[in-house]
């Protein structure tokens, strides 16, 4: 026997109700519980299809579809990071590498300069707080358009959102009046290291906005033709 179409539906449904708001996660899980669905069927055909269901979801252990979607994330945000790495890599080649060492001089310079270092690292962490206060504005729109379009919930969108979770980095920023206060002076090693680092996050920021996210897009869309973007 085989699963017909409006119990492919069911499942879709089933998944949902089981909290797994992603289209693209229902999919997978769809695809499981189908294919173990019939292989139930194979060795009883006369099984029902909503008791061989209860069977099937029941390999999935008291928290249900629960581990596998933060599994899904968690891989998901994985490969995300992985690729800004990749393309982050590329800024350390002729001729990127002239300008980000540049970059990371003229940082430094100025933070050796100036006496408060919180004239330089709170509007540091602000620009890049709002950088990614824009990209985050702008996802949302997204998202809300593509749902919208679709009437489908995306865990790739959702990850991109987060940026793989590099975003949670800027949290930082909020205790930056309490770390570099004005009477603990910086030392050389630390000049360098902090004009290093912040440049470096930009570099990774607008990796992640400019060329993983797109290409990711683009995978998504090869996979599932219902994903669109704008």
């Amino acid at each position: 026997m085989k699963i017909t179409e409006s119990q492919i539906q069911q499942l879709y449904k089933f998944t949902a109700l089981h909290y797994v708001e992603f289209y693209d996660v229902q999919t997978e899980l769809v695809d499981h519980l189908a294919n173990g669905i019939e292989q139930q069927w194979q060795e009883n055909p006369k099984l029902k299809f909503e008791e061989a269901l209860r069977l099937e979801f029941k390999k999935f252990g008291i928290f249900g579809f629960s581990d596998i979607l933060e599994e899904k994330s968690k891989a998901l945000a994985k490969h995300y990071r992985k690729q800004v790495y990749k393309y982050t890599k590329q800024y350390f080649k002729l001729p990127k590498i002239v300008l980000t060492l540049f970059s990371m001089w003229a940082l430094f310079k100025i933070v050796n300069v100036v006496e408060n270092k919180n004239y330089v690292a709170v509007p540091v962490f602000v620009l890049l707080f709002g950088f990614q206060l824009y990209f985050l504005v702008t996802e949302h729109k997204k998202r809300k358009k593509i749902k919208k379009d679709t009437g489908k919930n995306w865990l790739f969108q959702h990850v991109t959102a987060q940026l793989g979770g590099l975003v949670h980095v800027l949290n930082l920023g909020i205790y930056v009046p309490n770390i570099f206060s004005e009477n603990d002076p910086w030392s050389f090693t630390f000049q360098i290291i902090f004009s290093v680092a912040v440049v470096l996050y930009f570099i990774m920021l607008y990796v992640a906005v400019n060329i993983v996210t797109p290409k990711l897009r683009l995978e998504a869309q090869k996979q599932f033709p219902e994903y669109k973007f704008v």
